[in-house]
């Protein structure tokens, strides 16, 4: 059963962002960079209408993101999720992770490049491509390699995801 709910729990965040990015049991770092303010609020995937995404904040490094249906029905249980920024080399990258209970599984983090645009009405999501072998065993390996990889146009898949403000 617990392997179900994994594979269920590693689909449902690949789903949440379009795409199946890098995943990694280290973070970039530890959330000590401040998040955008723009960050918060509801937004919608630029491609499609029918999910929503409601972002608030944690603590002054946290955010949580909570998924829904815009047309909800009654047994739609929303997705949950935590983030926190990273910055490498002045490049700002999303660590996601699934929001759950303590001591169940493994924390996967799922890193995406983030660009906000100059009005805050539109967020850009780049994932890492899932087509990096390697595995880090500490933070400062990974973003060694992310240092040496992130001016790489391969180092990121084909489609990059935009989400529309939607307050």
């Amino acid at each position: 059963m617990k392997r179900i709910l994994y594979f269920l729990s590693v689909t449902t965040a690949s789903i949440f962002l379009m795409g199946c990015p890098y995943e990694t049991e280290v973070a970039i770092d530890k959330p000590e960079v401040k998040y955008p303010v723009a960050l918060l609020g509801k937004w919608e995937p630029k491609s499609s209408s029918d999910d929503i995404y409601s972002v608030k904040k944690k603590d002054d490094y946290i955010i949580t993101i909570t998924k829904v249906k815009k047309e909800a029905k009654p047994d739609d249980t929303p997705e949950e999720y935590e983030a926190f920024i990273s910055e490498v080399g002045g490049t700002k990258f999303l660590n996601l992770s699934e929001k759950k209970e303590e001591g169940f599984g493994t924390k996967k983090y799922y890193l995406y490049k983030v660009e906000i645009s100059p009005s805050g009405a539109r967020l850009t999501l780049s994932p890492i491509t899932e087509n990096i072998d390697e595995k880090f065993q500490t933070s400062a390996e990974l973003k060694n390699f992310i240092q040496l990889n992130m001016k790489h146009s391969f180092f990121y898949d084909k489609e990059d995801e935009v989400y529309i403000k939607a307050e």
